[in-house]
Order: C-alpha cells, then structure tokens, then sequence
C-alpha cells in the first residue's frame, strides 16, 4: 500500500512538472513570435493558447479513451465467444474446471467425464446407479440444463430442447428431524422434460451439498408457483413435465415413538386391569364372608333359641304329669 502511494506521487509530481514545462514553452514560444506586442496582450494571447491547447489534448484523449474500450470489448467478447470455446472444443474441455458427464453410485460420484464422447468410449467399463448429463452453455458457466437418468441415453443432446416450465417456490427434505433445502435450478438446472426425482437423486444430491448420509427414511415437501403443496414420503418419485410435475408415494409417514407410547399405554392399561380385578376380588371376597359369617350366626342364634324353647316345655309338662 505504501509503495503504491510513492508510485502516485512520483507520478503526479512527473505530470505537474510536464506541464510546467509545456506552460514556459507556449509562453516564450508567443513572446518569440510576437516581440513587438505589449506584455498584457502577450500574456492575453497565452491564455487563450493554452485553454485552447487544453480543450484539444481532452478531446483526443477522450477519444482515445472511448475508443480503447470499445476494441478492448471487442475482443474480449471474441475471446470469449469465438476463440474460447474453440480452444476448449479441440482440447475435449480439458482446461475446464467441470464435467459433462457424472457418474454415481449408492450417492458417491464414482467416475466423471469432461465431454459425451469420453463416456461414451468407456460407458460399458464402468457400474453405475445414476447418470447426470449437464449441457454448459459456452459463454455463461451457471447458465446450464441437466439429465437425470439411471442408463444411457441415445441423444442426450435432443432431451435438453423439452425444457419444464415449472418452479418451485419452496422444495425441502427432511429426515431423522432435520430439514434441508433442496435447490433445483442452482448450480444444476433440471428443469428438463421426463427428469425424474426419487431416492438415488436426494442421496446424492444430500451427500454432495450437506455431506450426510440419507438413509431411506425421509420425505420431501414442496409448493409449487401454482400454490399447490404436496408431501411424499419414501418411497415415491416425481417427474417433471412441460408444463407441471407428476408425482407418486407409496410410502406412510411414521408416528413419532409410536412404540414406546403404545408399549406405555399396553402396560398402563394392564397395571390398571389388574389393580382393578383385584380390589374386585377383595371387596367381593370380603362381602361374602361377611355375608355368610352373618348367616351362620343368625342360624346358630334361632337354633339355640328353638333348643332352649324345647327344654323348657318339656321339663314343664313333665313336672305337671308328676303331680
């Protein structure tokens, strides 16, 4: 920073002295021509000189200026459009920092290849689960479409003209209770006719951007431009159409530790049945002793009351036959 500043002042100090030097010149240039003039016409004669040197050496500067930006985007628009990519296309993209073709399996890119025609020379040496082919376009990177497959295709280039005219205004994944957004158009667009979206995809899709393992339990939300929401749990897959999406589930949510509240509630319920069946027994139990315990009494009182009702009359009579 401080050699930069030293570089700027030698500079403007350099110009300053310049243009001291050019001033005394145009000054004693007019006093040689005109030595018979008085001094204020002289100095008159120098102003005008020199504002209207000034004006000239700005015009041609701005000129200069103006014109050197126009052929610096020229070419550079040339290179970028013409000699760039024909660099690119005799060297198979060699120097370019990207793949056309991406091979993956069990969510790991196993292999990739810089253009079509390098797959298609070692396409039948290589085992592959998912096959993404993405089109650059050769002056805008990011501006670029995307298949998806799990075999080859025959004309790779043919699909990409059936573009979907579909957006997802929100697109999530959720799993073991942890949400992530899933980007579509960004840096892959596969917004293509007939791509289609199902487990392999997510796992990679999750592997490459969050780095974490998707197991088959998870399920994706999402709300299109339309409005219309939808919730799929895994298994399901979802194609994209011209102009909309078709989906399909054929998996259930699952309840949050349905075991262990149905485990909780199974012994609850079996704690309270036998706690229930018990004081049952006990009350039972204890009203029939009762009951019987005053049965037995009551039988026992009017049989000793009948025995005693006997005696008595039977030593009465006998006492009387006596006499």
């Amino acid at each position: 920073m401080i050699l930069l500043d030293f570089i700027g002042f030698i500079m403007s100090t350099l110009c300053s002295l310049l243009y001291v030097v050019y001033d005394m010149l145009l000054l004693g240039g007019i006093f040689i021509l005109f030595p018979f003039e008085s001094y204020d016409s002289k100095i008159n004669l120098h102003k005008i000189c020199l504002n209207k040197c000034n004006n000239c050496c700005t015009d041609i500067c701005y000129n200069i200026s103006w014109k050197s930006c126009e052929i610096i985007t020229v070419a550079h628009y040339y290179y970028k459009t013409t000699i760039l990519p024909k660099f690119h296309s005799i060297t198979d993209n060699y120097f370019r920092d990207r793949n056309e073709v991406i091979l993956i399996k069990n969510g790991e890119e196993i292999n990739t290849f810089k253009t079509w025609e390098l797959f298609e020379l070692e396409k039948e040496n290589v085992d592959y689960e998912l096959l993404l082919y993405t089109k650059y376009n050769d002056i805008e990177n990011k501006k670029n479409y995307t298949l998806i497959g799990d075999h080859c295709f025959k004309s790779p280039n043919e699909l990409l003209n059936h573009k979907c005219d579909v957006n997802f205004i929100i697109f999530q994944l959720t799993t073991n209770n942890k949400k992530y957004d899933i980007n579509l158009k960004e840096p892959y667009n596969f917004f293509i006719k007939d791509n289609v979206l199902k487990y392999s995809f997510f796992k990679w899709y999750i592997k490459r951007v969050y780095q974490v393992n998707l197991t088959e339990d998870f399920c994706v939300n999402y709300m299109t431009q339309d409005m219309s929401i939808a919730t799929l749990h895994n298994p399901f897959f979802i194609k994209f159409n011209e102009d909309g999406i078709t989906s399909f589930s054929s998996g259930k949510p699952k309840p949050i530790n349905s075991d262990v509240v149905v485990g909780n509630n199974i012994e609850e319920n079996d704690s309270l049945d036998e706690s229930v069946d018990e004081s049952v027994d006990e009350s039972v139990d204890e009203s029939v002793d009762e009951s019987v315990e005053e049965s037995v009494d009551k039988s026992v009182d009017s049989y000793n009351d009948k025995e005693d009702s006997v005696d008595e009359n039977t030593l009465y009579g006998s006492v009387v036959i006596c006499e």
